[in-house]
């Protein structure tokens, strides 16, 4: 997916956002039926956090995401994308599909971390912050670019929109942009 059918690609100066969905977008696991339905297992609907994020991104329209999603395994990528809110599913430019964990990170936890890194590396990205509840064995050096969410209550958080909205003002102002000139 690094250029989806609509001519959008990964751009490595602009900001980014590596999103995953479980307690961040909404609060619970992801199922799947036999008719291809998703559900949570919470019983809440799926993305009932997305609003916020639209919101929180709203200002900054050079912010691209890069989904971590397990749901892009079952479902692929287009798939994933297409059930998001359309004002996030507009910003995803690519998915960590092709950076699978390492046996040693599923054994350590450490998994979606790790395929992040790679990620990043390999797209030569300057700006990216990853949200998460799963994000395990980062770093010290690193932490700036990882916020880790509450399993519970996710992007409603007492202070993780605030969070959020202050890494953005600093790394995402198109002001301040990293594009070369």
């Amino acid at each position: 997916m690094s250029e989806r059918n609509d001519g959008a690609q990964i751009d490595p100066h602009r900001p980014a956002v590596y999103l995953g969905f479980s307690s961040v977008l909404h609060r619970g696991e992801g199922l799947l039926d036999d008719l291809g339905t998703v559900t949570l297992d919470s019983g809440e609907p799926p993305f009932h956090y997305g609003p916020l994020l639209i919101d929180v991104l709203m200002p900054y329209p050079d912010v691209q995401l890069v989904l971590t999603t397990a749901w892009v395994r079952k479902l692929g990528e287009q798939q994933t994308v297409a059930l998001l809110p359309k004002e996030l599913g507009n910003r995803v430019v690519d998915t960590t599909l092709r950076f699978p964990p390492r046996l040693g990170e599923l054994r350590d936890g450490t998994a979606r971390v790790g395929s992040i890194f790679r990620h990043a590396a390999t797209a030569g990205m300057r700006t990216w912050l990853a949200l998460g509840d799963d994000l395990y064995g980062v770093p010290r050096d690193a932490e700036s670019h990882f916020l880790r969410v509450s399993t519970e209550t996710g992007l409603a958080t007492p202070g993780t929109l605030e969070a959020l909205r202050a890494w953005l003002a600093t790394n995402a102002n198109p002001g301040r942009s990293q594009r070369p000139s």
